[in-house]
């Protein structure tokens, strides 16, 4: 019965260590894919989708804000952050972050980043990194690419500057972050030949979202009471045969 009671409560331990490790997955590094649109199915900016970097006047919900950097095409390279209220932040200066409360009441706890690319050159533009920030917990939430990266080629588009997606970064997910967390997005990009990019979110739905650390909690005590009920039907079982 010891070796039995021993078993049981390794299980448990095993079960409930795994379902801990588990919950970190809601604040884990998550590697964005770059996927090309050219059907006009994502957007226009001007609709509901705030921009949170762009070199043009946007159309935002109140008080959300976004970099107005100022674009030329002097400058091809560029490392911007994203800021609130509206503002022109420099290139390489992060701005004031959003919250997470505040994203999420854009509709959704998960969004895609569309890029509005006006660059024609098909030999052009690059994006060589972005990334999602939780400046609270100093976390890298989700990124594409690597600093000081050659890049991936994002110009060339047909339909440039036009409001629509011509990218999206997909899928950021702010599920389980504290209410409170303060998030900074950041984009660069290289070779840019025309007007202003514009980078916007667009809410998303996400299916199998990573619960809460609070729902977590719930199944591993439902787990517990799984296994205790079971080391009880042995124990009673191993009396009756005794």
């Amino acid at each position: 019965m010891r070796y039995g009671h021993l078993r049981i409560l390794t299980w448990l331990g095993i079960s409930a260590a795994a379902m801990f490790a588990m919950t970190g997955a809601a604040s884990a590094d998550v590697l964005l894919t770059l996927t090309s649109v050219a059907d006009h199915s994502v957007g226009p900016q001007s609709t509901s989708n705030p921009c949170i970097i762009c070199a043009t006047n946007a159309q935002q919900p109140a008080g959300f804000g976004f970099n107005n950097f100022t674009s030329s095409g002097n400058i091809s390279s560029y490392n911007m952050w994203s800021t609130t209220p509206t503002a022109t932040v420099a290139d390489g200066v992060q701005g004031t972050p959003y919250t997470v409360s505040q994203l999420i009441g854009l509709g959704s706890s998960a969004f895609l980043v569309a890029i509005d690319v006006n660059t024609t050159s098909a030999a052009g533009e690059t994006l060589q990194f972005f990334q999602v920030l939780d400046v609270t917990t100093n976390t890298q939430i989700a990124f594409f690419g690597a600093l000081n990266s050659t890049g991936t080629l994002i110009g060339g588009v047909s339909n440039n500057g036009n409001g629509f997606a011509d990218w999206t970064l997909s899928t950021v997910n702010l599920l389980g972050l504290a209410s409170t967390d303060q998030i900074l997005f950041e984009a660069q990009w290289d070779h840019a030949s025309d007007g202003g990019e514009s980078f916007f979110l667009v809410p998303t739905n996400v299916a199998g979202a990573i619960p809460e650390p609070s729902t977590w909690a719930m199944m591993i005590l439902g787990f517990m009471g799984v296994g205790f009920m079971a080391y009880r039907r042995r124990s009673q079982s191993h009396f009756r045969l005794a």
